[in-house]
């Protein structure tokens, strides 16, 4: 295995070039005021993270997790069914039912937002106010998320071994019983996945809430983007970024706890 490390070494040099750089940056920049990135001039503050008390950006925070719950929890509710029955079906083109699932990932995701502004904005939907609500901002959420639940799940229950629910139903076990004690056990390491891939980008994402909140669904990516692009506060937007990192970190790691035990 030894020989092989040297194939590791290009990876490690972009990790820190791409990752572990820019962080140490925006850490650097966070303890200083700065005209954008221009260095000239910079002095050192803790401004920065006296700012982080202001209640603006707590419920920002607020309905970034809000939303990617909710999120979250409908791509379940949807995608654990859809997978199971992909999995246990006797479907012959399996893969061309999934196929069929993930074509809609293939377009831009901001040109199937835009779709979904025209479709709300139209006359066929001008009486329910879509447009700037949460709920049109979860819905379009959860039809761009929706795929990343269904596959991990999908996998898990792919690779299971069949001949324990065998065993379950010649046991004389009731099928719910039988899903309740095996598969829905041995596949909550797919569900994991798909919760995690589908609540990071949901919660830290700013297109969706910016073009069919249309400015009325305040979410934190927003207030980063906003920093960055418009407000020119490089150093805030970077504190409020790590901000943001280290809290999805601290939830991954229950989350890693959690299905550790679980697995015990």
């Amino acid at each position: 295995m030894k020989k092989f490390k040297s194939y590791s070494v290009p990876y490690f040099i972009w990790l820190g070039l791409l990752v572990i750089l820019p962080l140490l940056l925006m850490l650097c920049l966070t303890f200083l005021q700065t005209d954008g990135m221009n260095l000239n001039g910079a002095v050192p503050t803790l401004n920065n993270y006296r700012q982080l008390l202001d209640i603006t950006y707590w419920e920002a925070l607020w309905n970034s997790f809000v939303i990617a719950f909710f999120t979250t929890i409908i791509c379940l509710l949807i995608g654990y069914p859809v997978a199971y029955f992909v999995s246990f079906s006797n479907i012959k083109r399996k893969m061309l039912v999934l196929l069929c699932m993930i074509l809609p990932m293939w377009s831009n995701s901001m040109l199937r937002i835009l779709s979904w502004y025209k479709l709300f904005s139209s006359d066929l939907f001008t009486g329910l106010n879509l447009i700037g609500s949460k709920e049109a901002v979860i819905f379009v959420s959860v039809t761009t998320y929706l795929p990343f639940m269904i596959f991990p799940i999908y996998t898990l229950l792919e690779k299971m071994d069949r001949s324990l629910i065998e065993a379950s139903k010649d046991l004389g076990i009731p099928a719910w019983k039988t899903f309740f004690k095996v598969t829905l056990p041995l596949s909550l390491k797919g569900v994991s996945s798909g919760m995690i891939m589908v609540f990071l980008p949901s919660a830290t994402g700013f297109a969706i809430s910016a073009i069919i909140g249309n400015g009325n669904v305040n979410m934190i990516g927003n207030i980063i983007e906003n920093m960055f692009k418009t407000a020119n506060n490089y150093n805030l937007g970077s504190l409020l970024s790590i901000f943001v990192s280290v809290i999805i970190i601290l939830i991954l790691v229950i989350i890693e706890k959690f299905n550790a035990k679980e697995e015990q």
